[in-house]
């Protein structure tokens, strides 16, 4: 692109510059979904693999973890309209603890959710506790909210 292209307002461009521009926006959302999800695929496989859990193939690695994606699609937004009941009705505060319940909570009903429907993974009962309370910490770590 020339200088004059630069401080052009994009709908004032030439179609060939608009079709490069929207290219190479898709190309870098794509490339970063791409490594996100990575991240999640091999995480999740490490993980299985030093617990112990037996699955079938990738494939069914790979509809477990969209399958908890879905899951946490519908369990996420209740639990924080569950967490945001809990702490105006009964004036309790978001401390750790409750914080790192509601999470377990949520992520524990997911993974059990996705397990049932899923007969090519096995995932021992004593596992999906150690699992979901270790995302919970996870989730803990990394949240940024205000405690009220």
């Amino acid at each position: 692109m020339s200088q004059k292209e630069h401080d052009t307002p994009f709908k004032d461009l030439k179609p060939s510059s608009k079709i490069t521009v929207i290219v190479s926006i898709g190309l870098l959302i794509t490339i970063a979904a791409a490594v996100i999800f990575g991240g999640y695929f091999f995480g999740i496989k490490g993980l299985f693999t030093i617990l112990g859990i037996t699955y079938d193939s990738n494939q069914t690695l790979l509809f477990f973890i969209l399958g908890c994606f879905a899951a946490g699609l519908v369990i996420d937004p209740l639990t924080k309209v569950v967490s945001l009941i809990m702490i105006h009705s009964l004036s309790m505060r978001k401390t750790a603890l409750f914080a790192f319940v509601l999470y377990f909570i949520a992520n524990f009903i997911t993974i059990c959710l996705v397990d049932y429907f899923m007969d090519s993974i096995y995932i021992p009962d004593a596992l999906l506790f150690v699992i979901s309370a270790f995302i919970a910490l996870i989730e803990l770590a990394f949240d940024h909210q205000p405690k009220s």
